[in-house]
């Protein structure tokens, strides 16, 4: 039996509209997810929300195992490897 876990990308915040969170990958490509209803955001280590999520804002999402779209984490701030060098240029 094989288990999906749950997987993770780095990006930048586009928008935030109510449950979507729409942002762009190293690639430029939009991704568009929807938050789930529990989904954890922090900003540099603390709780926040969602709407605390800013354009431009650097973000680590951690997507639901059974739906990509799905975001269950979303990270932001110091440590956040979207904000390395070699990712802004």
């Amino acid at each position: 039996m094989t288990t999906k876990s749950a997987t993770t990308c780095e990006g930048k915040v586009v928008s935030v509209a109510g449950d979507k969170l729409t942002t762009t990958c190293s690639q430029g490509k939009e991704h568009c997810h929807t938050m789930a209803q529990d989904a954890k955001v922090t900003c540099d280590g603390m709780a926040a929300k969602a709407a605390d999520l800013k354009a431009g804002t650097d973000v680590r999402i951690t997507t639901h195992k059974d739906d990509m779209t799905v975001a269950t984490a979303v990270e932001s701030g110091k440590g956040i490897p979207a904000m390395t060098a070699a990712n802004k240029a």
